[in-house]
Order: C-alpha cells, then sequence, then structure tokens
C-alpha cells in the first residue's frame, strides 16, 4: 500500500482469529465422519456387495473429505491470512487478497456514521457509512479485534482528518 504524502499508519489488523472457529469445526467434523465412514468400510462383516466396492467408496470418502476441507476450512484460513484493515491519518483501506489485489479506500472526513455490535472476546462489528460525493456507501467490517479500542482510534482519527481538511473554514 502506498501513502500519500504526510499520510501515516496508525492501525493494521486483520479480522479476530475468532472468525476461524468455524472452519476449525468443519474441519474437526469431517475427520469424525471420514473416519467413520472408513471404519464401517473396513469391518469384516459388510455385505458383499459392499466388500467388493468397499476400496472405490473409501476413495470417493477421502474426496468428499478433501473437497469440504479445501472449501470449509484452508478457503476461509487464506481469506483470514490476506485481508487487512489498514487505518491511515487520511483514509480506512481494506485489503482483500494476495498483495491487496481487491483493495478499497474512503477518506476519514467522509464517516457520517459508526454503529457497533459486539460479539464477546472484545471483538465485534462495526458498520460503516460514508458520503460520498453522489451516494452512501455502507461498509461492514467484521470480527474487528479489540473492536471499542479501534472505534475509539478510528473517531480520534476521523476528528483530526476533519480539522486538516477543514483550516479555517475552507477545504483544502
Amino acid at each position: 500500500m502506498r501513502l500519500l504524502p504526510e499520510e501515516h499508519v496508525i492501525v493494521r489488523t486483520r479480522a479476530h482469529p475468532r472468525a476461524l472457529l468455524s472452519a476449525a469445526a468443519v474441519l474437526v467434523v469431517t475427520a469424525g465422519v471420514l473416519s467413520y465412514v472408513l471404519g464401517v468400510l473396513a469391518r469384516p462383516d459388510l455385505i458383499p456387495a459392499l466388500d467388493r466396492a468397499s476400496g472405490v467408496l473409501g476413495l470417493l470418502a477421502w474426496v468428499a473429505a478433501g473437497v469440504v476441507v479445501l472449501l470449509g476450512t484452508v478457503r476461509p484460513v487464506w481469506r483470514w491470512l490476506t485481508r487487512r484493515i489498514v487505518l491511515t491519518s487520511h483514509r480506512l483501506v481494506t485489503h482483500a487478497g494476495v498483495g491487496g489485489a481487491a483493495t478499497q479506500a474512503m477518506p476519514l472526513p467522509a464517516i457520517v456514521a459508526v454503529d457497533r455490535r459486539l460479539r464477546g472476546s472484545g471483538a465485534g462489528d462495526l458498520h460503516l457509512r460514508f458520503q460520498d460525493a453522489y451516494n452512501q456507501v455502507y461498509w461492514r467490517l467484521t470480527n474487528v479485534p479489540e473492536m471499542e479500542r479501534f472505534e475509539q482510534v478510528l473517531a480520534e482519527a476521523t476528528r483530526a482528518a476533519r480539522a486538516q481538511a477543514y483550516v479555517g473554514g475552507a477545504v483544502r
């Protein structure tokens, strides 16, 4: 991320690790179901039709488990690792993807309202409303760690950015 002249980073963070609980649950449940299916297929008292097809069924179980783990665990962990929230002295920036492939930025003076929803363990969601030149833009920052502190720092940075933007009653 390239900073503007006289701009500095105040906070750089990513979603609270609590956002990975569902990915961990998918991994554990998938491992349990796969173990159960493979255990049933390994029983010596299977009916002959299942006994003959147990190799193919075991392979299908492994493939299905791999797809579930890929989509339900690896993908959310990858998203968590590659998404960042950056608060600078001039703007709020969200990065998604490697190298910030999908980057959104909004100037701090454009913030109109901030609503919060506490989720526990100090994390929560921030619902931001920006007033753009032609329309209103809504952002939802989910699982922001230390949300109350982040909101306080955001409010201070917004006040400072507005004061800097409106020097002497004129817009810079």
